[in-house]
């Protein structure tokens, strides 16, 4: 990091996606990737969004942000942790929007996982 980019600020938040609409938490991305296209502005964020991770990958992919704009620290939760997974790993978004490396079980797949449980119950309902 250079001396200039040390005086640049950084800014720490926890959840911004907080009692936020699906649609805002997406466009979140956008007010920090103009935050720091425009100010220099830096971001650490702590986040459950899909919708806004799912927004920076979206950028990515548009070439609005490059891989070095935009980086995850997915914490894993102790259950899931073994000689073979680390507890903190980074995941990278690439030109194409894609992961360099895939979220732990129920973060993307929670959501699939509901539907298709409602799905087995409305089917057994049925019957």
């Amino acid at each position: 990091m250079s001396y200039i980019d040390s005086l640049k600020p950084t800014l720490v938040i926890e959840e911004p996606e907080a009692n936020l609409h699906p649609n805002l938490q997406a466009k979140l991305a956008d007010v920090f990737v103009l935050a720091n296209k425009t100010f220099g502005t830096h971001f650490i964020l702590e986040t459950h969004s899909e919708y806004l991770i799912r927004k920076l990958q979206y950028l990515s992919a548009k070439n609005e942000i490059t891989q070095d704009d935009a980086v995850i620290y997915y914490f894993n939760a102790d259950e899931y942790v073994n000689e073979n997974e680390p507890k903190v790993k980074e995941i990278k978004i690439n030109e194409f929007g894609g992961l360099s490396d895939s979220f732990g079980p129920g973060f993307y797949d929670e959501a699939t996982n509901l539907k298709f449980e409602l799905m087995k119950l409305n089917k057994s309902q049925s019957n």
